[in-house]
């Protein structure tokens, strides 16, 4: 997130909530529902979804295709993120071929697949690289706005509950729902109307475990149809269908209200002076709605003791560098060393400069530190306009913030045989041309040397990585679902205090 100027929050976040408002059951014609998607208040996208009948091999089946489109701003910049999501399905909901495409910057994330006996397999292909996996599909698996058309076909009455396994676009993973109905109550819509809406519960697990990011209250209308959904990700997330006019109105490019930066922000109660030189902190973490100890991670750097209460901890994090804390494991897995769509460390361009770079020294460190300074040096258009680009972009045009400094740093390291992943966390900043204060959202990268991870930002010229980094999640970007690491920065959005007790 922050650089010098600060860097950006991590994008996919903002749009992870937005696959769960759609179009109630399909009817024999074609039809289209449009919503307006708001955040914090602010107005930053819409969605399109388009639902018509198709014929298969003599077999009716239903196309439906969704697009979402948002638009929000990072300081003095703009972002558009754009998101495309089709499936084909029965008449009863069931899926049998998917396909999702993400643009977040040059290039196209695309994942695909058909279910056969039983199971999907999934391709997810971009910046020409190619990864497949099979995972379980049962004839029970719905898409994203199965509930709809569970309502639609019958509509719920209070106190009734329902359990629908969802598949999540924005995650490529089957998400177990429960739905639970409320009493009819009188619901204002975004054109300031009023209608009589029954209020639905929605909470969400995966592989077993409660996923409160995803939970939500739908009001849906006496046929089913969802007119709003609210959630409390990033802040506040409100989406309410309306008309295509009303859905597609523009966020004035360069003019939007929402500011990604700036709304994300963690305020503290004390000052940290000089962050990039602190070597110690000690701190207090509060998560209103849950236990912090389920979210943030213990490593090398930084570990986790009870606090006064089950929402609450205390965590000391260290700067630590390549002889500090306890050996692990002689190798890691190969997924680390691999490339993937967003680390492409088998790109032409990524090798000649890593070889260049890094190649000449023959200790692993030296060439970490060798990269992790190149890549500082050389990103100079430091810009917030990028939403996430993979590592061979980042090496052409040389622009972005810190994710672009991350993946492309990672990249290079592997290139080059040194285990890499992405961190994902906070950094406290203090930037008074920017009237920033507080810990924002950030991305830096790890190494696997001397039989550790350890941490190093590009962002910031860091070799040994200050202790106001705090990590929530780390990640090698595999595979078809590589943004679920992402999830825990929506969990404690607006939920999270943070009280440095002591620093050194």
């Amino acid at each position: 997130m922050f650089h010098r100027p600060p860097r950006k929050p991590v994008p996919a976040c903002v749009i992870l909530c937005t696959g769960l408002l759609l179009l109630a059951s399909p009817p024999a014609r074609a039809q289209e529902a449009w919503d307006a998607v708001f955040l914090k208040g602010n107005k930053i996208g819409h969605v399109h979804t388009f639902i018509e009948k198709v014929s298969e091999k003599g077999r009716e089946l239903y196309r439906v295709r969704q697009d979402q489109v948002y638009t929000f701003a990072r300081l003095n910049d703009t972002v558009t993120m754009k998101m495309m999501y089709g499936t084909i399905e029965t008449s009863e909901g069931e899926v049998l071929r998917l396909d999702t495409r993400t643009l977040t910057s040059d290039n196209e994330i695309r994942v695909y697949g058909d279910a056969i006996k039983g199971e999907m397999n999934l391709t997810m292909e971009g910046t020409g690289q190619r990864q497949e996996v099979t995972i379980p599909w049962g004839h029970e698996i719905r898409g994203p706005y199965a509930a709809e058309q569970s309502m639609a076909r019958k509509p719920m009455g209070e106190g009734e509950t329902r359990a629908i396994k969802m598949y999540i676009p924005d995650l490529n993973r089957v998400v177990d729902f429960t739905f639970k109905a409320g009493a009819i109550s009188e619901i204002p819509l975004g054109d300031g109307s009023r209608r009589s809406l029954r209020k639905v519960e929605q909470t969400a697990s995966l592989d077993g475990k409660p996923q409160p990011v995803l939970d939500a209250t739908l009001w849906a209308d006496s046929g089913g149809q969802v007119l709003k959904l609210e959630s409390d990700m990033m802040g506040g997330i409100v989406m309410y269908r309306t008309t295509k006019e009303g859905a597609i109105a523009p966020v004035p490019r360069g003019n939007a209200k929402f500011d990604e930066i700036r709304s994300t922000m963690i305020a503290t109660n004390k000052i940290i002076p000089d962050p990039r030189r602190t070597r110690y902190v000690q701190y207090r973490l509060t998560l209103k709605d849950g236990d912090p100890a389920q979210i943030f991670p213990s490593d090398g750097r930084q570990s986790i003791q009870p606090g006064p209460d089950k929402k609450s901890l205390v965590m000391n994090v260290l700067a630590a560098g390549p002889g500090d804390g306890t050996p692990g494991p002689l190798v890691v897995d190969a997924t680390y060393l691999q490339p993937n769509a967003i680390i492409t460390s088998e790109d032409d361009r990524i090798k000649t400069l890593a070889k260049r770079v890094g190649g000449a020294k023959q200790n692993p460190w030296d060439r970490a530190v060798q990269i992790e300074h190149w890549v500082f040096e050389n990103i100079r258009d430091k810009n917030f306009a990028i939403a996430f680009a993979p590592a061979g972009e980042v090496a052409r045009n040389l622009s972005g913030d810190c994710s672009e400094h991350a993946v492309l740093a990672a990249a290079m390291s592997r290139a080059v045989g040194i285990p890499s992943r992405v961190a994902v966390g906070l950094l406290y900043v203090d930037n008074t041309k920017q009237k920033l204060k507080g810990f924002g959202y950030h991305v830096w990268h790890e190494v696997y040397v001397n039989q550790r991870w350890v941490a190093l930002d590009s962002s910031w010229d860091q070799s040994s990585v200050d202790a106001t980094h705090i990590k929530l999640a780390d990640t090698s970007l595999e595979g078809v679902a590589p943004f679920e690491a992402f999830l825990p920065i929506a969990r404690i959005q607006g939920k999270l205090e943070i009280d440095p007790i002591e620093f050194r």
